[in-house]
């Protein structure tokens, strides 16, 4: 395209700008949930869907949405689909439930489905064949520093506020994006390659997306809690497969398919871009989702520090990206995706490192790492991909450049919650289920004295679930790393033989590590255990000091406010994890003001939870966590507990 200097850079800041605020979207989230668990009164299982749904709808409809824009216009789509999603962005600060909540990120995930493949598209139409890794490179330097710098400002706008945060601070850009779109690319003159089908493949894109759903609910759910004995879990998670393989027939059949299958089967350099690109996004949960959790909670780094731990990726990312971009038009893009591949690999082993004593500065490095490879690995990967399909099929392999990013993400992002929540379950059972079940003084007693030193919360805890996870995703980069090897043919077998081989090394590894975890206790005998096999402080936080007051484990919570409601009887029970104004203790979330859980019972009916306490896969738990029974106490400081509990209510 011949257009002006002026004229390029205009559209591409719109392009950078949509990018990052698409890609912002899937980083903001996790770091969000908790609060959202806490605010909306919602479960762990369901609001994780506040980040899959939105990932699944823009990853199912993308192919659709890339074909129909070869011929109905690029600039047509980008800017429609600019619309969509940054008006439902701005609903979602809004939003009054969970249900609500997800529906709109649907919304604002098939937004992106029409927007997103276009700034390939209409980036490669500008700068050209010779100039293209150029371009790929400036946008996926974007992607990435959306990606890595959502946790920070997300940690930054929770601390400050809550998780409406992250959607109406970006009202302006958003306002900017819709603007920026229609006066960058105009309303008369949008730009089209090809010329509009009499049909499209919907079909396929609603095969694809209930594919995505039943393969991805299924890898969350399965292996939480028991969700492995409910069938409708498993018939949904093999309805997904069932799909897929529909799916891959109409792609078979149709005349001008999704995905033309030709691509895979009579190009191997085409897979196995396609593989690594797919699965390095896999691994990004561990340091986009876990690491955020563990530096804030557990290492308890100020929101700035955890910051700029996570902003040094960033900036290798996008110092490297550009320049690799540029080297891959000049020596070709394999040597730079496989070494991409090895630096992101060794970042995260770097990772293991990191213990409860760790504090930014030895983050750093390993941050260093991850973005200078992840850096180096973009772009020279997207434009071998772009270079070995045929010029017609440009659009298609625009398209498929977002569901890869956004499936592959979706995968590990769906499999690491399952297995953070999973551990922590694990702890949970382990810790508190016969005590519960039999409700004993004794063990009422000691699981009392666990939850005060830190329970599922503790730095030790936090530490090996991000150890286990980067076992867990440095084993998904064999997959990256081995389909970076130039020259290299791998067939469908070999393919098979290499994921069954990264699986078995994560299982091992993981399985190998967990012979180490931390406080362990065995739950026969958990009525006779006195002491906490870990010593910590109070949910990790050594900030907050409590003052032993006897033998029998109960502590005292200093009051930094004395003007704020307060009990004695409820502080020493309640306050370690629930303040003692009710309004939960920072980085923890589990506030007791305005919960309907609590509106909706009688004084009475809250002695009697008091003393039973609940288990996580009880239906009644909002956070998913065991609380303990003090059936111990006697009944009237229960009753004291419960009215200081229900006035803060009322």
């Amino acid at each position: 395209m011949q257009l002006s200097n002026s004229r390029i850079f205009l559209i591409m800041t719109s392009l950078v700008l949509s990018s990052v605020m698409a890609s912002l979207d899937s980083s903001f989230t996790p770091i969000a949930i908790p609060d959202m668990i806490d605010k909306l009164d919602s479960s762990t299982s369901e609001i994780v869907w506040v980040a899959l749904g939105y990932l699944i709808a823009a990853s199912g409809p993308m192919l659709l949405a890339a074909k129909m824009a070869d011929g109905i216009g690029h600039a047509r789509f980008f800017q429609i689909g600019t619309l969509i999603y940054s008006l439902a962005m701005i609903a979602c600060a809004w939003a009054p439930d969970a249900n609500t909540l997800i529906a709109i990120r649907f919304v604002q995930g098939f937004g992106m489905a029409l927007f997103l493949p276009t700034t390939f598209a209409i980036a490669t139409a500008m700068y050209g064949p010779k100039k293209r890794g150029s371009a790929l490179g400036i946008l996926q330097a974007a992607n990435a520093v959306g990606f890595v710098m959502g946790p920070i400002f997300a940690g930054w706008l929770l601390d400050a506020y809550d998780w409406t945060a992250i959607f109406w601070s970006r009202i302006p850009f958003a306002i900017l994006a819709i603007l920026l779109a229609f006066f960058a690319l105009g309303f008369k003159q949008p730009f089209k390659f090809s010329e509009r089908q009499k049909s499209y493949d919907y079909s396929g894109a609603v095969f694809l997306t209930f594919a995505l759903y039943g393969i991805l609910y299924g890898c969350n759910k399965l292996p939480v809690e028991d969700n492995h004995l409910e069938p409708m879990v498993w018939i949904i998670f093999f309805l997904g497969f069932l799909f897929f393989g529909l799916f891959l027939r109409q792609e078979k059949k149709h005349d001008d398919p999704l995905i033309d299958l030709s691509l895979f089967s009579k190009n191997n350099e085409f897979t196995k871009a396609s593989i690594a690109f797919t699965s390095v996004f896999a691994s990004f949960p561990v340091y986009l989702f876990i690491l955020p959790i563990i530096m804030i909670n557990g290492l308890e780094l100020k929101a700035w520090d955890a910051g700029l731990a996570l902003g040094a990726a960033a900036l290798a990312t996008l110092v490297i990206s550009p320049v690799a971009g540029n080297f891959s038009d000049r020596i070709g893009p394999e040597k730079l995706c496989m070494s991409g591949a090895f630096l992101t690999g060794f970042g995260y082993m770097m990772l293991f490192l990191v213990n409860v004593d760790s504090g930014a500065m030895e983050i750093i490095p390993a941050m260093i790492f991850i973005g200078g490879g992840t850096g180096l690995f973009f772009s020279p990967n997207n434009n071998l991909m772009l270079s070995s399909a045929p010029p017609e099929r440009a659009g298609m392999v625009s398209g498929l450049f977002g569901v890869y990013r956004q499936s592959g993400y979706a995968l590990g992002f769906a499999i690491t919650a399952s297995l953070f929540t999973a551990i922590q379950n694990w702890f949970d059972v382990n810790w508190a289920y016969d005590s519960l079940s039999s409700n004993s003084i004794e063990s009422a007693n000691t699981l009392t004295k666990i939850y005060d030193q830190g329970s599922q919360n503790s730095p030790e805890v936090l530490v090996f679930i991000l150890h286990i996870g980067i076992l867990l995703c440095s084993s998904i980069l064999i997959i990256t790393f081995v389909n970076s090897i130039p020259k290299l043919k791998l067939m469908f077998s070999k393919q098979m033989t290499l994921v069954l081989s990264a699986s078995i090394v994560s299982i091992i590894s993981m399985g190998s590590y967990s012979l180490n975890a931390p406080g362990v206790i065995d739950s026969e005998n958990l009525t006779i255990i006195e002491t906490p096999v870990v010593e910590v402080q109070a949910f990790g936080m050594s900030s907050r000091s409590y003052d032993i007051q006897d033998d029998s484990g109960f502590y005292s919570l200093p009051i930094v406010d004395q003007s704020t409601s307060f009990n004695e009887k409820y502080n020493a029970r309640c306050g370690f994890c629930h303040g003692a104004d009710l309004n939960g203790i920072d980085g923890l979330g589990v506030t007791l003001k305005d919960s309907m859980f609590l509106k909706d019972m009688s004084t009475d009916a809250i002695v009697e939870f008091l003393k039973i306490g609940r288990m996580p896969n009880s239906e009644d738990s909002i956070s998913g966590g065991v609380m303990p029974g003090f059936n111990w106490l006697e009944t009237s400081e229960l009753d004291e507990i419960a009215i200081f509990i229900k006035e803060g209510n009322e």
